[in-house]
């Protein structure tokens, strides 16, 4: 996508990945206890994920609810 920095995905990225596939709801708490990183070290690489296009949105499925 235009504007959108390609960026290797490091270790800590994909585990980060294969988290959220896992369960998408988890928090980040959750999240950054299991990667061993803290609160706002993981609020942060959600945030690149989602800005280079690793993360590309959220989708609701209709009658899942």
């Amino acid at each position: 996508m235009p504007g959108r920095e390609a960026t290797a995905l490091d270790e800590k990225d994909r585990l980060l990945l294969s988290l959220l596939k896992r369960d998408a709801r988890r928090p980040v708490v959750a999240l950054a206890r299991d990667l061993g990183l803290s609160r706002t070290a993981t609020q942060d690489r959600l945030a690149r994920l989602q800005s280079t296009g690793a993360i590309a949105g959220f989708t609701l499925v209709e009658g899942s609810a």
